[in-house]
């Protein structure tokens, strides 16, 4: 009988990992202490972004003039999530479980198990592709990642034993691959653009505006008055998530499947699959376990930096122009630095905590961040579940009455109910009750909890 599958933070005592402080568990086998600690901030500050999508239209989400406010705290809040946790939450997220594909690869082949590393690893993913239906559908999250990790996760595998560097460079390409869309789709706003102030002139100019110029003259003002949007459009997805079960399941019914499909595809094949091979490569480098030089997270610390103010400025920009849809170039500009400033910024985020990890400072925040963090799957749909139920019709019914602003308490409060209840299942168990699920799915076979 094979041994319980180790979750992605798991290594063996046998000092294959000598350097990073480990904790021991009931198996025998030691976390390292600094991914712990790594994934439970990625876990936490997930929600400063997630919980706007919760409570307001996915439009909101990245623009503050659609829904949710755009002045005083609420513009400030805005210009905090947008450079400091907009997508590097997420980044971090999928850096670590591409770094847990490589350890737990790893510590299969030292065990003498290479030959069923492959079939673990993949049933793994592919366990995850369920749990994602399941948590879109049936809990009604519209921004589920466990799906794509598990169908991302599948390729992930194949690269598994490449070498660092390699790794690297083969993630940064799959992120720079996601430019060509862009450049597209900025062509062709432009050509939009151009074809609008053509039939506006002619229209001016007392001339005939043809079908062709009318309909582009149509399409750019659908595109440029769509911010701020009618009220009317805003109240009538409020009305929608404010219903029951059944209505907020058959409104939201066609965009699971889209954003399950297209937005796979053209998006997150570039953003997850790339920041995967990231963490692949960077695990293997020592840097989530916090066994590289010192000087490389200090540098991260200052790559953030970059980032972050690469972000603010665009953010700015955006913010002089009103929030408008109307300049494809800087639309472009924020496309096309997004993938670098959040990795930046993530790889920052991740330093500062691998650093008081190796310093032993900070360690009550540290050691919580660890107890959060070796339950994050399970905290992550605990997060769904608080935050369903708060804002949506069948719950409290709170949708579209918080500003952004005011949602950082939901975000304070559902972090303390992490937080807790963490720390209270760890007292206990060995790992969450969702991890236990994933891994005695995994081996087909219930694995030990307590």
């Amino acid at each position: 009988m094979p041994p319980p599958l180790v979750s992605a933070l798991e290594v063996p005592d046998s000092g294959s990992v000598a350097a990073p402080p480990s904790s021991a568990n009931a198996t025998g086998l030691a976390r390292i202490a600094a991914i712990d600690a790594v994934r439970g901030l990625a876990v936490l500050g997930i929600l400063v972004m997630n919980v706007v999508e919760f409570a307001w239209p996915f439009e909101a989400y990245e623009n503050p003039a659609y829904a949710g406010g755009r002045e005083g705290m609420d513009l400030a809040t805005w210009f905090v999530q947008v450079t400091l946790f907009d997508g590097k939450m997420r980044a971090l997220f999928s850096m670590l479980f591409g770094a847990g594909l490589v350890l737990l690869a790893d510590r299969l082949v030292q065990s003498g198990r290479a030959a069923s590393a492959a079939d673990l690893l993949l049933r793994r993913c592919l366990w995850l592709v369920p749990f994602g239906i399941l948590h879109r559908f049936l809990l009604q999250w519209s921004g589920d990642i466990l799906y794509q990790y598990g169908l991302l996760g599948l390729l992930a595998v194949a690269f598994r034993n490449l070498r660092a560097r390699t790794l690297i460079g083969l993630g940064v390409l799959v992120l720079a691959l996601s430019a060509p869309g862009h450049l597209l789709t900025w062509s062709r706003l432009t050509e939009l653009r151009a074809a609008a102030h053509e039939a506006e002139a002619v229209a001016r100019d007392g001339g005939v505006v043809t079908p062709e110029l009318e309909a582009a003259r149509r399409r750019w003002r659908a595109r440029t008055e769509s911010i701020p949007p009618p009220p009317a459009t805003v109240q009538a997805e409020v009305t929608a998530m404010r219903g029951d079960y059944a209505a907020v399941f058959a409104h939201r019914w066609n965009y699971h499947h889209t954003f399950q499909s297209a937005y796979l595809y053209y998006v997150f094949v570039f953003d997850v699959f790339g920041m995967m091979l990231l963490g692949m490569g960077l695990m293997r480098l020592g840097f989530f376990a916090g066994t590289c030089r010192r000087w490389v997270h200090l540098a991260a610390l200052g790559g953030g930096v970059l980032g972050a103010s690469c972000a603010g400025a665009l953010a700015f920009a955006w913010q002089q122009q009103g929030f408008s849809n109307e300049s494809p170039d800087l639309w472009l500009a924020r496309e096309l630095t997004y993938p670098w400033s959040r990795t930046l910024v993530a790889l920052a985020w991740a330093s500062v905590v691998v650093l008081a990890v190796r310093a032993g400072r900070a360690v009550a925040v540290t050691r919580t961040l660890g107890s959060v963090g070796r339950l994050a799957f399970s905290n992550y749909v605990l997060q769904t579940v608080c935050c369903s139920l708060w804002f949506f019709g069948y719950g409290f019914g709170r949708y579209g009455t918080q500003s952004r602003s005011e949602l950082m308490v939901v975000v304070l409060v559902v972090t303390a109910i992490q937080v807790v209840g963490s720390g209270l299942w760890s007292r206990w168990f060995r790992i969450g009750p969702l991890e236990w699920a994933w891994r005695s799915l995994t081996y087909w076979r219930l694995q030990p909890l307590r």
